[in-house]
């Protein structure tokens, strides 16, 4: 006997459990379409059987939904795919290859709404679609025990009372279920409902509704109709109520209706000009909800890394990102391993990866260093081999240092000895750099073990405890300070130790493309794992006084506003490009035409979808602005490549301007905080006034230049390509001038410079060999002699400290640097006074044409870029003065 079918309305989200209507199904199961919405409803109302859609239906289908089990899944799709010899199209099977991830999605989504292979048959047009079709009959039999299992739940009315009453821990009171907030039903939603229904169980969808506007509430009476198998309309109870205000008028005048003057209440509008306004604007004790949340939070990362410290994301903690990278380090495609910049700093940064007792993170500011030597590196064997050059060269480039008796911390004595020093590579001393050798060679070894492609094809079984081998090694798990990290990682070594019924072998390298999607994907803070998204407030952690940034989604907005722990509801990045949305994910590779002739409910649910996304958006508007208290409605004119963007279309509607001060919330900039640890500005000063003249001159230049390369850094070093050209030049016109001719030194140039092109080198050799230049060099930069602390140095050396010598610019700001006005002797006495003088530790910027030429200028909160400074060059009289 089928169940009936019943939609319960009301216009106030704060008083539907008060209506009449209501009270026969109070003890009834209420399932919210949200985690948001559950716990909305939980916090505020005292309704005894409350949960979540997501955990009930995972309960219908036993073991389906399992991380492990998806895992195995994908590792079984990446086999079939790699071992597939139909004919067909070649380009579309590698582009299924490259979308896996998609292609299980909808094969599990399909098959869990009961569909088959032969019912898509009759309706496929398409070569992607045929394709999909034979992948999917392939793949059945692994999804079967699962349905199988799925099946029995739902095979009588007594099946679905004792999933209820033993797993859900809830009583089907009155065969009856409350479904909440559904104004969108998924797929696999609609299955479940639908054979709930066919067996006996009542269903009573709860929602928002308000009949008398239709533009925001008419796709409700479609997605609870008969068309969908639930409700006539004579089944509908439509309560009324006093609905909020400011949500009637926004509905009045989307439907161009006369609202009689009356005005929004406790809503403002707030635009920021940039980005870091709205960040410097985020406050505690507000929650914040985006149409583009996934987006606004990878731009906020960028503010405020620290602020993210709690993501729920497994990638976001250091074991995450060790493991994820070991995985992704073996390319399919290309068949090798493959080491990249970013792989290396972050599998250093996260602390797992040791060597000989040492760990690598205490070695990333040196591995920063070294990496533009690795620049023309791809596979792992060539960061290997060059690592190797980079030892001979350093070894080969320190032999000048034996005719010295230098201190470890003589910095400023170094680099007048040997101005190689001044590339950031060979900044950095040997034993370091054998270090770094060895992480490298560690990482490379634990990869190749890990994921052995001479090996080929392993059990998962193998895998997991070659994955459980590398954590025991790493002895890290003691000392782990994040308890969050903590259980992340015993959540894994659970699932590592779980029996695996799966004795299949699999190609390594598809386990490892697995294990590298399972990581994005898999794995979750346990103590959230109810939670429906990053639960929405920028709040302060006692401990760390640290405030975190965390961005709801439009869809948790039903049960954010029922919510009582905070005073107002902040709307962001509310602009026209991303509100309303009007997008909606298709089932990849599928065309909607495709499922259109399907006739079947559930996936008609995918079209609904499609249909009505506009309306959803409307409709979650309406929502928010049923919020009892503050609301406000904020967007970034400037956002990525969009400049000067308007408010959404339905912030306009609302025919409001922002209250207060037009100038609230604008952005000042505050000095930076950082403070170089452990730093004595007495002694500061005393090792300035020993300083050599050259110094002066940068601290004239810049201060903050001055700063960060004698007091932070003990000297500067270039890494960027366009400043280590300059380096080379010198190099070029020194060796030219002292009689090497050109193929002696280009020779010489590519044995210490394996990395640079062949082209490259041979046009910077070209530049600076010229007569002029080589002549100058000789005449001046290595006629002239300076002295520091008994080390007597040609001039030239300054042209490794500022790039270029002291008479390449004719402007006054470099010409006062090196010949002050007022005399050497005057110049370091008001220089040490203005160091003297300052307010903060962090000396003062000097932004000018010239931060083109600073080493710190990629850090350097004040540095003038390429885009900031109008001329091509620095000044009329610079034509190809740094030999470039």
């Amino acid at each position: 006997m089928s169940g009936n079918v019943t939609v319960l309305t009301y216009e106030n989200p704060y008083t539907f459990h008060e209506k009449l209507e209501f009270q026969p199904y109070f003890h009834c199961p209420h399932i919210c379409a949200t985690r948001a919405l559950a716990e909305g409803v939980e916090q505020r109302f005292e309704l005894p059987y409350v949960k979540s859609t997501g955990g009930i239906v995972d309960l219908f289908y036993p073991g389906w939904n399992l991380p492990e089990n998806r895992f195995i899944q994908y590792s079984q799709l990446s086999d079939l795919l790699r071992n597939w010899d139909q004919p067909g199209d070649a380009k579309v099977l590698r582009s299924f290859k490259r979308n896996k991830l998609n292609l299980l999605i909808t094969m599990r989504n399909f098959t869990e709404i009961g569909l088959t292979p032969q019912d898509l048959h009759p309706h496929v047009t398409k070569v992607e679609e045929q394709l999909f079709c034979d992948l999917w009959e392939a793949m059945l039999p692994n999804f079967q025990d699962y349905m199988d299992d799925a099946a029995k739940k739902i095979e009588s009315l007594g099946e679905v009372r004792k999933v209820f009453r033993e797993e859900a821990k809830i009583p089907l009171t009155n065969d009856t279920v409350v479904l909440h907030g559904f104004y969108y039903i998924s797929p696999v939603q609609h299955y479940i409902f639908t054979k709930w229904k066919e067996l006996g169980v009542n269903i009573v969808f709860l929602n928002l509704y308000n009949a008398d506007f239709p533009s925001v509430f008419s796709f409700l009476n479609e997605n609870f109709s008969g068309r969908y198998g639930w409700a006539k309309a004579e089944d509908w109870q439509i309560t009324t109520d006093d609905s909020a205000l400011n949500a009637l008028l926004f509905a009045s005048r989307f439907e161009g209706k006369d609202v009689h003057g009356e005005q929004l209440q406790n809503v403002t509008e707030k635009p920021y000009d940039y980005m870091v306004e709205f960040v410097n604007d985020i406050k505690d004790g507000i929650r914040y909800v985006s149409p583009n949340s996934d987006e606004l939070k990878e731009r906020l990362k960028e503010f405020r890394p620290e602020a993210f410290l709690k993501d729920r994301h497994f990638l976001s903690y250091p074991i995450g990102q060790y493991l994820f990278h070991l995985h992704s380090i073996w390319n399919e495609e290309k068949q090798d391993y493959y080491l990249t910049d970013k792989i290396l700093m972050e599998s250093f940064a996260s602390g797992w990866l040791q060597n000989e007792g040492e760990n690598a993170r205490q070695y990333t500011a040196q591995l920063k260093a070294v990496l533009p030597y690795f620049a023309n590196c791809q596979t792992a064997d060539d960061w290997v081999t060059q690592f190797q050059l980079l030892i001979e060269a350093k070894r080969s480039s320190a032999q000048i240092f034996k005719n010295y008796h230098l201190q470890k911390d003589d910095y400023l004595e170094a680099v007048r000895v040997s101005p190689v020093l001044r590339f950031s590579y060979f900044s950095v001393p040997l034993r370091e750099l054998n270090k770094l050798q060895g992480f490298v060679e560690k990482l490379v070894k634990d990869t190749k073990w890990l994921v052995n492609i001479k090996e080929e094809r392993i059990t998962i079984k193998t895998h997991f405890q070659r994955i459980q081998q590398l954590l025991d090694d790493s002895n890290l798990k003691s000392s782990l300070t994040d308890p969050i990290e903590g259980k992340l990682v015993e959540q894994l070594e659970e699932m590592l130790s779980k029996p695996i019924h799966d004795d299949h072998f699999y190609h390594v390298g598809d386990l490892a493309d697995a294990i590298v999607v399972f990581l994005k994907n898999g794995l979750e803070d346990p103590d959230n794992a109810l939670s429906s998204s990053d639960s929405i407030a920028g709040d302060t952690d006692e401990e760390t006084g640290v405030q975190s940034i965390e961005l709801g989604k439009m869809a948790d907005l039903d049960g954010l506003i029922l919510m009582d722990d905070f005073e107002e509801l902040h709307l962001c990045g509310m602009d026209e490009k991303h509100f309303p949305e009007t997008s909606s994910p298709s089932p990849w590779p599928l065309s909607f035409d495709c499922i259109s002739k399907l006739n079947n409910h559930a996936a008609d649910m995918y079209i609904f979808r499609k249909e009505n996304s506009l309306a959803f958006s409307r409709y979650l508007f309406f929502v928010a602005l049923s919020f009892n208290r503050k609301i406000c409605l904020s967007w970034v004119k400037n956002w990525n490549e969009y400049e000067d963007l308007d408010k959404s279309i339905y912030i306009q509607l609302l025919d409001h301007s922002a209250d207060g001060d037009t100038d609230e919330g604008s952005y000042d900039y505050l000095p930076p905080a950082y403070i170089p640890e452990g730093l004595n500005p007495e002694l500061v000063y005393q090792k300035i006034d020993q300083l050599p003249q050259e110094e002066f001159a940068e601290m004239s230049l810049c201060k903050r230049r001055f700063f960060y390369s004698s007091i932070v850094d003990g000297f500067a070093t270039y890494r960027s390509s366009f400043h280590q050209g300059f380096l080379i030049g010198n190099l070029v016109k020194i060796y030219a001038s002292i009689g090497k001719n050109k193929t002696e030194i280009i020779d010489m140039m590519q044995r210490m410079f394996p990395f640079i092109t062949e082209i490259t080198l041979r046009t910077i050799v070209d530049q600076n060999m010229n007569q002029d230049y080589v002549a100058g060099m000789r005449k001046y930069g290595l006629g002239k002699r300076r002295k520091f602390a008994d080390i007597d140095y040609p001039e030239s050396m300054l042209y490794f400290q500022f790039l270029t010598h002291r008479g390449a610019f004719q402007n006054e700001i470099w010409q006062s640097a090196f010949t002050p006005v007022s005399g050497i002797r005057r110049q370091k006495a008001e220089m040490i006074q203005r160091m003297a003088n300052q307010t903060g530790v962090l000396a003062d910027a000097s932004p000018s044409v010239f931060c083109k030429l600073c080493p710190h200028a990629e850090y350097c909160e004040d540095a003038y870029y390429a885009v900031d400074i109008s001329k091509k060059g620095f000044d009329e009289n610079d034509i190809d003065a740094a030999g470039n």
